[in-house]
């Protein structure tokens, strides 16, 4: 008997609904086709029995799209119009996007979550189904049926934009339950997010707006904002312009601090940043951020766009406005232009001519259409020293100044010491043949000498303070040897005693602790209702208290909060509370 999965050809016709995703549509068609197992379903529509079944970046497309005899669309337009891959796009650069594109539409993706950022953004790398209740009443009476739309699905849209509701949670694909099903949305299955439940008006206008960024940013082009040093200066204008810096460019903290307050305010309502609402944690955020450096997720940006910006056009217009007023020369002009670095060839002669003899250099000078000065520094070059008619200067105090210039005295000090100007020295040193290339060689042998014994007095302290701390004791030494002699300053470092460093893990990790301990005593607050708080409920607010969940002994401030919270649930909750978990 042949089975449904084996059928040859592909005879079910099924249109795409508005904003559909392409889970969606294979789960509407498993349905359809009553295929019974999911594997049917994989096997006809991806030609793999697990194949195509991740909601938010599924593999095999370009399969998919051959065996559906393109219905909707090719491979690169249903990743464009139907996954979650044109979301991590634009922050990033156009060539990783080409390569997602390709994961996609090939066998797996492989590392692809890892390459966009999301397991090292601290925000998690799961997309929860999520779905609002009115659409599915409206989708099952208007097609019969409910589906799952993109804009629900994007990071950071909890409101639904039609409906200004908050959206609900499905636990299915969230709990790896039916990682490998198709699902629909059903009002039973999907459950409320305890920290949506009661929004301020401010609360719900800002996840709104975060809302309509997240979907402008669909139709952004791969690698439109892949430069980090163009956001951040984009970031730092718009401070500026409000008055939140100073004229020298740094922060006017006073300023920023309260709207810091304000984002932590908001960003308790946000499932995905609720552990990380910290005032102190925004504030290094937004300096990283100024300094040019990336962030990992894209939802991370748009906190700081929704904060700063009116919507995305509004910031687009601002990266654009920084990108044109770097260019302040027009480079096909400028590469026209030449360098002079020297005489041209009919100076050349006139110089050639004057060390010979042949006419006077102050002659060479004028007959060139240059000062006697530059004749007289190009003179130089050619070891030609040319006569002099001191006014102030004496033969014998000349004398003395090049034997000092030659030692490598300073030129104030020794303009100084002779009662003349800086210029009459620099003269000196550009006129004397080979003076002022021994004058730098020697100076530059001094400056090596001192910053090496400033650096040797304090490298004994490299065990104790670390490198960081030595820097900030010298950090012109350090510097100058970094610049120019780094060789030795690396087998210095090397010769050091070594230290026991670390990456600080420990006190990230209990500095999160907190921070997540801190998140659920006001979740807990949040609510003045009576509650049953399950393990689910909790999960669905602040999803990244699974990594507690997981490693208790990492999380003591967490787990136990979370004891405390579940004790409440046993002592005052129902005794059939579903998933209430009773501790000993």
């Amino acid at each position: 008997m042949i089975r449904q999965a084996e059928f040859k050809e592909f005879s079910v016709w099924l249109d795409p609904l508005p904003d559909e995703t392409l889970f969606s549509w294979c789960s509407r068609y498993h349905r359809l086709t009553v295929n019974g197992l999911d594997r049917n379903t994989c096997l006809q529509l991806f030609g793999h029995h697990r194949a195509g079944t991740a909601h938010d970046f599924p593999a095999r497309v370009g399969t998919f799209a051959v065996l559906t005899k393109g219905m909707l669309g090719t491979a690169p337009e249903i990743i464009q119009q139907r996954t979650l891959l044109p979301f991590y796009l634009p922050f990033r650069p156009e060539r990783l996007g080409r390569q997602a594109e390709q994961a996609l539409c090939g066998h797996g993706i492989g590392h692809l979550k890892y390459r966009l950022g999301l397991l090292t953004s601290g925000l998690g790398a799961a997309h929860p189904l999520k779905a609002c209740s009115s659409c599915i009443s409206e989708d099952v009476n208007l097609y019969g049926w409910a589906y799952w739309r993109r804009s629900h699905q994007l990071p950071g849209v909890w409101l639904c934009p039609k409906h200004y509701e908050p959206l609900k949670v499905s636990p299915v694909k969230q709990d790896q339950v039916a990682r490998f099903s198709w699902v629909l949305p059903a009002e039973v299955c999907c459950a409320p997010v305890s920290c949506l439940a009661a929004l301020s008006s401010d609360q719900a206008a800002w996840l709104f707006k975060l809302g309509l960024l997240s979907t402008a940013l669909l139709d952004c082009v791969p690698g439109q904002f892949d430069d980090p040093v163009r956001i951040g200066q984009t970031l730092r204008d718009r401070l500026k312009a409000r008055g939140m810096t100073y004229s020298t460019g740094r922060v006017r903290w006073s300023m920023v601090e309260p709207i810091l307050m304000r984002m932590t305010m908001d960003m308790v309502c946000l499932p995905e940043f609720s552990h990380q609402s910290d005032p102190e944690l925004l504030r290094s955020q937004l300096l990283r951020l100024l300094s040019g450096r990336a962030l990992a997720h894209p939802l991370r940006y748009l906190i700081w766009i929704a904060t700063w910006f009116d919507d995305l056009a509004d910031f687009q217009r601002a990266y654009a406005a920084v990108h044109a007023a770097n260019v302040l020369v027009d480079r096909s002009v400028a590469e026209t232009m030449p360098i002079m670095r020297g005489p041209n060839n009919l100076q050349q002669q006139f110089l050639l001519q004057a060390c010979r003899g042949v006419i006077s250099l102050s002659a060479a000078a004028k007959q060139a259409g240059v000062s006697y000065a530059t004749m007289a520094v190009w003179a130089s070059h050619l070891a030609i020293e040319p006569s002099r008619r001191p006014k102030k200067l004496s033969p014998a105090m000349r004398e003395q100044m090049v034997i000092e210039l030659r030692n490598g005295a300073d030129k104030e000090a020794l303009a100084l010491t002779f009662n003349v100007s800086v210029v009459t020295v620099t003269r000196i040193l550009r006129t004397v043949a080979g003076l002022q290339e021994h004058w730098h060689a020697v100076r530059h042998e001094q400056r090596r000498s001192a910053a090496r014994h400033a650096w040797e007095q304090i490298a004994g302290l490299y065990a104790y303070m670390g490198l960081k701390a030595l820097r900030r004791l010298q950090p012109a030494a350090y510097a100058w040897l970094y610049r120019n002699d780094r060789d030795w300053l690396n087998t210095c470092a090397r010769s050091l005693p070594k230290r026991v460093t670390g990456n600080h893990a420990a006190q990230r990790i209990q500095n999160a602790d907190e921070r997540m301990a801190a998140a659920l005593k006001q979740l807990a607050n949040h609510n003045t209702n009576p509650q049953v708080w399950t393990l689910d409920s909790l999960k669905r607010s602040i999803p990244r208290i699974e990594k507690a969940i997981n490693f208790p002994e990492r999380w003591p401030q967490t787990i136990k909060v979370l004891a405390f919270i579940l004790v409440l649930c046993k002592r005052w909750g129902p005794p059939d509370a579903p998933n209430c978990v009773a501790l000993n």
